[in-house]
């Protein structure tokens, strides 16, 4: 039998290696959603007032601008939300299920994205600092398929076993021949919903689903 020794060192270095490159990727992707999302509609603003600089003496012009701004001045809310949605904590100190439930409540998108909730078995206890990565993996989950799938559809499927928890989500998002090549990507990646489920010692598979993704998350619970 071969047996691998890893320095008190290394371990630490390796560690260090993946919550930095964590962070690097979420920092990334918030940057990236706050410019692409965010920023883009904000500098719409500065065209409207630009135009209405030009059309002061057009009533109608005005008011047709005024509509434009009130509507997409909407969509400026709706972008703040979902990002400081992501930034939330997803810890509310009530029971798993019910955590999951708040979540899937503040994200959301109503009249443009629902989820849908399922639970199968009698809850079980779950570490308090693995409950929380488990979260963070459902969260993440959830705003990608929103976000990469354009998903109307979202469902959360949890369920208890013996000793084994099973989390599911399936969405319904555009690309669905493309999925098999979206699978194989998301394997070969390196991100933060791999390094969570491999913190767990958990299972995180992909699936072509009825509709778009599935992602299964299957995690033993511990003593």
């Amino acid at each position: 039998m071969t047996h691998f020794f890893v320095s008190p060192q290394n371990l630490e270095k390796e560690v260090s290696r993946r919550v930095a490159e964590a962070c690097d990727q979420i920092t990334s992707e918030m940057g990236a959603e706050i410019h692409d999302d965010l920023i883009q509609k904000l500098s719409v603003f500065r065209l409207y007032l630009d135009r209405l600089e030009l059309s002061m003496n057009d009533q109608d012009e005005v008011e047709r601008l005024l509509m434009g701004m009130r509507s997409d001045f909407e969509n400026v809310i709706q972008s703040i939300r979902r990002i400081s949605r992501q930034l939330m904590p997803v810890h509310i100190g009530g029971s798993f299920e019910e955590e999951v439930q708040l979540l899937s409540q503040n994200m959301e998108r109503p009249g443009a994205g629902t989820i849908h909730l399922s639970f199968k078995g009698q809850e079980l206890q779950i570490v308090p600092a693995d409950r929380l990565y488990i979260l963070r993996i459902i969260q993440e989950l959830i705003h990608n398929a929103f976000k990469h799938s354009a998903a109307w559809h979202i469902w959360i499927r949890v369920e208890w076993l013996h000793n084994v928890l099973l989390a599911e989500v399936e969405d319904d998002g555009a690309g669905f021949h493309k999925i098999s090549e979206f699978i194989e990507r998301l394997r070969k990646k390196n991100n933060t919903l791999k390094m969570r489920s491999q913190t767990l010692g958990a299972s995180l598979t992909y699936h072509q689903g009825q509709k778009g993704l599935l992602a299964k998350l299957e995690y033993k619970l511990k003593q």
